[in-house]
């Protein structure tokens, strides 16, 4: 006979591993908003930079030519940067529908990991009671050499 902790643990066991994909989901989800962030302060950085050397080459003397392509990197830096910003906004959404996902696969597993543990925890008593029904029984069974006495 099967106990119903056996019968439950295959289903814990996906419930488990649907809790570590999720997991996993969200670490992967979290990696890309970390990637987005890092290329967001790298195109400020070179903004900046790029403008400093656009002051500097103004400040030498240049041509309205290459002050407009100067201004117009900038524009396409500033585009970019802009751009970035939307991929992290969609990023953090992306990672919250993880996060939640995840704490609902948690909470899930959780569950089913105590119900199985309570109903081996009864099982374990049961058999601990008949073991001991048993034990009683056999006793009362053997015939005491002193009871005829």
């Amino acid at each position: 006979m099967m106990t119903k902790s056996k019968r439950l643990k295959p289903v814990s066991e996906i419930a488990d591993a649907r809790e570590r994909d999720a997991a996993r989901y969200m670490g992967e989800q979290q990696g890309v908003l970390d990637q987005h962030q890092n290329k967001l302060v790298e195109l400020i950085k070179y903004r900046a930079e790029y403008a400093e050397k656009m002051v500097a080459a103004g400040g030498n003397g240049i041509s309205a030519g290459k002050m407009q392509d100067y201004n117009s990197f900038i524009r396409r830096l500033d585009e970019a940067i802009v751009f970035q910003r939307s991929q992290i906004e969609l990023a953090v959404r992306q990672l919250e529908v993880k996060q939640r996902e995840w704490r609902v696969m948690h909470t899930r597993s959780e569950a089913l990991n105590k119900v199985v543990s309570r109903y081996q925890t009864a099982e374990i008593r049961e058999q601990d009671k008949r073991e001991q029904n048993e034990s009683d029984e056999r006793a009362q069974r053997t015939v005491s050499p002193f009871k005829n006495l």
